[in-house]
């Protein structure tokens, strides 16, 4: 990996750990039945399916065996998504500076 920038990693994973908390606690105002019609919050509790990918998703019987493994996986895919956005980030760069020096 060229030129990690830890700081976008840091960031974007903050991010999405923030969107993650009213998410996972849409998504379990579902689960009881106890969410409502507010539109804010039904998009919140979709945007947990993904959030939750792919270790609960893959490894469902692992995750649910205790809180630890369930909420770590959480923070995992956090992390996970991260890195995944400041690689987009590196690559948009990337492209940037090469289309710039190729004018």
């Amino acid at each position: 990996m060229k030129k990690f920038s830890g700081r976008v990693f840091i960031i974007s994973t903050w991010l999405f750990i923030l969107l993650l908390i009213p998410s996972f606690i849409a998504g379990f105002g579902e689960d009881e039945g106890t969410l409502g019609t507010n539109i804010i919050w039904i998009m919140f509790a979709k945007l947990f399916y993904i959030l939750r990918f792919p270790t609960h998703t893959l490894f469902w019987s692992v995750v649910t065996k205790n809180t630890v493994f369930y909420f770590g996986s959480l923070a995992f895919n956090c992390m996970l998504y991260g890195l995944l956005l400041e690689r987009l980030d590196a690559f948009a760069k990337m492209a940037r500076y090469s289309n710039s020096t190729q004018q």
